[in-house]
């Protein structure tokens, strides 16, 4: 990789990602839909340049001269469909043109492994995917969309369906610090996990190298969320867990969703949030990672949740979900 593009630069994994291309020698090109958080990157060197997802022509600059494009834009939120098509789908869509008639070699799309159901046997490359959630309709929609770009202009195209990632710096672990975290279920589903270091690896190697297609990944051993979450209470005893039934959880994002959808700011207090942390989703070990010669630095939650712990060390970060300042 020479001349590399990242979207969601200022995201949770994009963060990451753009650090450790630095560590290689890599100065990437990274795309800024609100000015304030390109201060999050000061410590990299990056050349940030202004664009928007909902906003077509304003990729055209971003794209030239690129010959590696790492994907992770968009609203990141369990919300309608309605509300997540214009970045995830119509935007996806877009870039991946801009990026075909550019002339770029591989496009690194950050899928999800929400594009499933309900699954009894470790996800892998034949299982069919069969979103429940509006967040997977649109992941798969903009899938389908860049391959189609893809195979008309043999733009080199992998979609990686990622699992749950975490890190100091995730959603889930702002729950934590503050003391205790709530989650809608019973907690004994299982679900894919990949801490944010492994995201960035991976996502790295498959543009480093070229691979191309589309196949779910996470970490070597599947947990169920208590599993998770119990390692969590070992190793951090300030952290309290509530857990809620499912069918109250799901009464009161009923209530609260069409009020907080009156903002245009995302939200997770929402129908999908509660199903997505239902659903019962393993993943087959060594998908991808055998193929570009990896494996996971983190190979469970039991590793990777002490790693975290160890985090909150060193991070001071704000979540672009928990930042609502607007563009400036």
């Amino acid at each position: 990789m020479e001349n590399v593009l990242i979207t969601g630069a200022t995201g949770f994994i994009g963060v990451e990602l753009v650090r450790q291309l630095g560590a290689t020698g890599i100065r990437p090109r990274i795309l800024v839909r609100r000015p304030h958080r390109a201060a999050l990157l000061t410590s990299v060197e990056t050349d940030p340049i202004q664009g928007d997802l909902t906003k077509p022509d304003s990729l055209r600059r971003a794209v030239e001269g690129i010959d590696t494009i790492f994907h992770l834009g968009g609203r990141a939120s369990f919300e309608s469909y309605e509300r997540l098509r214009p970045t995830l789908v119509d935007g996806t869509i877009a870039l991946g043109r801009m990026a075909a008639d550019a002339g770029v070699k591989q496009f690194v799309y950050a899928s999800s492994l929400f594009v499933y159901d309900n699954q009894d046997t470790p996800i892998d490359g034949r299982t069919q995917a069969k979103p429940r959630l509006g967040y997977g309709r649109a992941k798969l929609e903009a899938e389908a969309g860049l391959a189609d770009v893809a195979a008309e202009s043999g733009m080199g195209l992998a979609s990686l369906r990622l699992p749950h990632v975490y890190g100091p710096q995730s959603i889930l672990f702002h729950q934590v610090r503050s003391g205790y975290a709530i989650f809608p279920g019973r907690m004994t589903n299982r679900c894919g996990q990949l801490h944010v270091e492994d995201a960035a690896r991976i996502m790295a190697a498959v543009g480093d190298q070229r691979w191309q297609g589309t196949s779910p990944v996470a970490d070597s051993t599947t947990v169920t969320w208590a599993e998770y979450f119990d390692v969590l209470r070992e190793l951090y005893p300030y952290f309290r867990m509530v857990s809620l039934p499912s069918w109250f959880a799901l009464t009161g994002a009923a209530v609260i969703e069409p009020l907080l959808s009156r903002k245009s700011r995302p939200t997770l207090y929402t129908k999908d949030t509660v199903l997505g942390f239902n659903l019962e989703l393993p993943v087959a070990p060594g998908l991808v990672w055998n193929d570009v010669g990896l494996e996971p630095r983190y190979p469970s939650a039991y590793q990777g949740i002490p790693a975290t712990l160890d985090g909150y060390i060193k991070y001071r970060w704000r979540h672009p979900m928990m930042d609502f300042r607007s563009p400036k």
